[in-house]
């Protein structure tokens, strides 16, 4: 293996680690099987594909990326804890959606990114090799998604999705809202999937 695939291998490990993060959250904390993410993770790739081609900055179509993320996320909780749909088939329902929704966002099968700006320009601007550049962001966007979560779940919040995931009786008995949590969680979650497939797509 060449270093170049090395290199490669292990940024793709950082990317998909953090979708990895965002299934966990929902497949085993909040025991939600949720397949929203096959829809979800090119959902960002579009949202950002047409932010970047309309002059927005790289950075900001992260966020608008995991601001779509969210809103399918709470689609599927809300087709769930609302309209009674089971939580497999709500995230099926969702998912379909997306594909639709996700070739009328670019307004194509496709968007062309030749030339536009990436956040890897940040990096190789001090005069990093691209095939450092990619690692150094995605290594320090997945510690930084590591740490956030790690506290996230240590706050009040948080435990109270890992107590709606373990135990939905106990925590309702004590005046949490589990529907609400279920939005939340499952929102974050697609959050978290939405950034990783399109930074791979956009930023080379």
């Amino acid at each position: 293996m060449t270093l170049y695939a090395a290199l490669g291998a292990i940024e793709q490990g950082f990317v998909y680690g953090i979708m990895v993060i965002g299934v966990y959250l929902t497949f085993r904390i909040l025991d939600f099987p949720d397949l929203t993410v096959d829809g979800s993770l090119p959902l960002g790739a579009s949202i950002s594909a047409v932010a970047i081609t309309h002059g927005i900055n790289p950075f900001l179509s992260l966020l608008l990326a995991l601001a779509g993320g969210f809103v399918a996320g709470m689609v599927t909780a809300v087709l769930n804890t609302k309209f009674r749909i089971l939580h497999l088939l709500a995230s099926i329902l969702t998912m379909i959606a997306l594909y639709s929704i996700n070739i009328r966002i670019m307004a194509g099968p496709n968007v062309a990114l030749l030339g536009s700006a990436t956040v890897f320009d940040a990096v190789s601007g001090f005069g990093v090799p691209p095939h450092f550049a990619g690692l150094m962001i995605f290594g320090a966007f997945a510690i930084l998604v590591v740490g956030l979560m790690i506290w996230f779940l240590g706050t009040e919040l948080g435990q109270a999705i890992l107590a709606t995931g373990d135990n939905p009786q106990m925590i309702t008995s004590l005046g949490v809202n589990t529907r609400t949590i279920i939005i939340l969680g499952v929102g974050l979650s697609n959050a978290l999937i939405t950034p990783n497939l399109k930074k791979r797509l956009i930023q080379r």
